[in-house]
Parts: structure tokens; sequence; C-alpha cells
């Protein structure tokens, strides 16, 4: 039962609540006529090059991202009118600019720039941030990974300009929902992106010292930096020297591969082996049904034992693989007293030993 009653305005007053916002329809528009824009910040922490916001254009068209950074809000009218411009020089033609109601977009500057190049300048309701939803949705996107990636590879967070350009840069090689089968890039420049050159934010790299930088010739010719973005006009990188806190270029430099894991062990199998609930074959001198020969190892039949050796001599040293010392006449060296009497010990001079000597170790001798 519904208890709003026609014209009631106590009614109104007490439950009136935000209009939702229904569907979003498409639009069709060409490359460079309407432009989303939104400014972000400012940020607690200064960018290391001093910056504390940044302006956010895309395309509606091909969804294509382009940051401008920022140091104060009121360089967000120049910035757009260098975009406008860059537009006009790729022979696109811009038509009409989407923002929220903020004083970087509602200024006089910019209003009356924007009525001299036949441009419209279209705000969002007040207090209505989801009628600006791409933008919004872009920061949200942009500021999850590029605080990401700086949690991940442990970098300071005065790097968090060139996190979100480096975020921005793989976006537009990536593809969007309303456009499936094409990226940004593609649609903005017309070409398909060479994706060769990407690495990952914050990897080490090797940089070659040149200029002032180069040491002796018995020092090394290249420093580990950590990478930060790529330059596509120089088609170099952005290495961060964390000795001089600073971003720099360079188009020498080199990456290297990580260490492939070992693969892992082969497993052996024996197609012989028995199978889980059946018997082991049977050993030697054991029968198929587990009882053993009737020949005992004991037993002189028996083909294993060793045969006796018959007529040995106990002072004959025992033959193996070689002969070895008897140890048991190394201290009574003259068992026999008949042998005792034909022995003798030469060392620098020669003593004959006699039967008559009591002598029963070398040292006595």
């Amino acid at each position: 039962m519904n208890s709003l009653k026609l014209g009631c305005i106590a009614c109104t007053e007490a439950k009136l609540s935000v209009a939702p916002y229904g569907p979003a329809k498409g639009r069709q528009t060409k490359i460079g006529e309407l432009t989303h824009m939104d400014l972000w910040g400012k940020y607690d922490v200064a960018s290391i090059h001093r910056n504390q916001y940044y302006l956010l254009l895309i395309d509606d068209a091909a969804r294509y991202i382009t940051v401008e950074f920022l140091k104060t809000k009121d360089q967000a009218a120049q910035k757009i009118k260098n975009y406008m411009t860059y537009l006009k020089a790729w022979s696109k033609t811009p038509c009409a600019i989407w923002a929220d109601r903020g004083t970087e977009f509602v200024n006089e500057n910019l209003q009356n720039w924007c009525q001299s190049q036949g441009i419209e300048l279209q705000v969002t309701a007040p207090y209505s941030p989801s009628q600006n939803g791409v933008t919004k949705r872009m920061n949200h996107t942009l500021v999850e990974l590029a605080r990401a990636m700086l949690t991940a590879t442990d970098l300071p967070e005065f790097l968090w300009e060139p996190a979100v350009a480096h975020v921005a840069y793989l976006r537009n090689m990536s593809f969007t929902k309303p456009r499936v089968n094409v990226m940004p890039y593609q649609l903005w420049h017309g070409i398909k992106p060479n994706v060769l050159h990407l690495c990952e934010f914050g990897a080490p790299v090797w940089v070659l010292l040149q200029g002032q930088r180069v040491q002796r010739k018995m020092l090394p010719k290249s420093q580990r930096r950590a990478y930060v973005g790529y330059d596509k006009g120089s088609k170099s990188i952005k290495y961060y020297n964390a000795a001089t806190r600073n971003v720099l270029t360079s188009r020498n430099y080199c990456f290297l591969s990580r260490a492939e894991p070992s693969p892992p062990e082969k497993i052996g199998i024996n197609p012989d082996a028995p199978l889980q609930g059946e018997q082991d074959p049977p050993c030697k001198g054991e029968q198929e049904d587990g009882t053993h020969n009737a020949t005992p190892e004991n037993s002189p039949d028996n083909p294993r034992k060793r045969k006796a050796q018959t007529n040995i001599d106990p002072r004959e040293p025992r033959r193996t693989r070689g002969v070895c010392k008897d140890y048991r006449y190394l201290h009574d060296p003259f068992p026999d007293k008949k042998e005792a009497s034909m022995l003798c010990v030469t060392k620098e001079q020669v003593f004959t030993v006699i039967p008559s000597d009591d002598c029963h170790s070398l040292k006595e001798v």
C-alpha cells in the first residue's frame, strides 16, 4: 500500500531522495569530438616533479587516455587549451567538453576561449559526480594500479607521478569494455601498438654511464637503476636514480631476464614392479609358494657356499685382491725358536738375534 498521498507536502519533505541515474546511453561520436575531463588532487605528498594534481582527459569515441600533471589548479585551463589545439593539429574536430562544475572548468577565461573556438562546455548537475562516471571510474583504476605498483616494488611514495603515467600508457594498449575488439591506441593512431618494449614497473635495469658520469676505465660502465616508464618520442626509457633522486632518460640500457625455474625431476617408473595387492617375486633360494629350498646354505651341496680351503699355512698372509699384511706377527715376530735363529733386523747396523734372547717386540729387538 502506497502511503504517499498526492500533493502531500509533509511526505514530500520527509521522503524525497536522490533520483536514480538509469542506464547509460550510447553516444555516436567521432574521435576527438567529445572529451571527458576531471581533475584529481590535491595529493598530500608532492611528486618528484613537485606536482600535486593531474588532469585526466578521455576521448569518448576511442577511450584514449591523456594525463597532464599540474602544480596548481589554475594551470588546468591552459592544459585544456593545449589539448584542443593538439586535436586540431591532427585533423580532429573538437566539439564539446564534458566536466563537472569545478572552478578549474567553470571560469571566465576557459568559457570565453571555448566560445571563440566553437567548443561547447557541458557540465554535470550540482552534487552529481556519477554523471561524469567515465573519468571517475578511470581515476579509480589509475590510482589503484599505481598504488599496487609502488607497493610491489617498494619504491618511494613521491614516484606516484611516473606510476600513474605508466598505468595510463598501458591502459591505452589494453582492450576496454566499450571497445571490445580494438584497443584505444589503435583507434587513436590508426595502427596496432608494438608491445615488445613493455616492461614491469620498477624492474631492475642497467643503464650505460655517459657524459660526466663516466667512471674510470677499470670501474663498471653501467649501473643498476629502477625502470619507471617509457618515452615514446625518443624511444628510450625513464629510470629512477636513487642516489640523486631524479628521473632520467636513456636509450642505452639492458634488462636482464630472470632465471627460469628448474624443471621438476623425472619420476622413474619400473614397469616390472608388482601392482598394489600383488606378491613380490620370490627371492633367491625361495620358491614361489613362499617356502625356502630344502638345501640349506650351510650344506656342502649348496653351490652358493665357498668351498673350504685345505693345506693353508697360518704364517702366510691371506690373499684376497692383493697381499695383505699379517698383523698377528707385528708384536711377536719370532713365534718359533728355530725361525728366530735365522732372522735378523737391519737398520744402520746388523744385529744378530740368538735363541737365548727373550724378545717379544720390534722395540725390544
